[in-house]
C-alpha cells in the first residue's frame, strides 16, 4: 500500500474518539465502524491493538470517516436499538 505521510495519520485522537463514541452510546464497535464506513478491522484495531501494541497511525481516509460521524446520529441510533 502508499507509505506516505499523506496516507497515515496519527491514530491516538481517533482512538480516543471511538472510545468517546463506545461511552456515549454503548454500541458495539463493530456498528459504530460500520456507521462510519470504516473497516471493522481499522476499529477493532484502534482498540484492542495487535500483538499487544495500539498502531500509531491509521489511513487518512478511516479518520476522515471517523471525523465525519455525527455523535447525535449515533445516540438515536442507539436509542432505536435499546428500546
Amino acid at each position: 500500500m502508499f507509505d506516505t505521510d499523506q496516507y497515515w495519520v496519527q491514530a491516538a485522537p481517533f482512538r480516543a474518539l471511538v472510545a468517546r463514541f463506545l461511552d456515549l452510546t454503548g454500541l458495539p464497535w463493530p456498528l459504530i465502524a460500520r456507521h462510519a464506513g470504516v473497516p471493522p478491522a481499522v476499529v477493532h484495531r484502534l482498540l484492542y491493538g495487535r500483538d499487544g501494541r495500539a498502531p500509531g497511525r491509521i489511513p487518512s481516509d478511516c479518520a476522515r470517516r471517523l471525523l465525519a460521524v455525527d455523535e447525535t446520529q449515533l445516540v438515536r441510533l442507539a436509542r432505536d436499538r435499546y428500546r
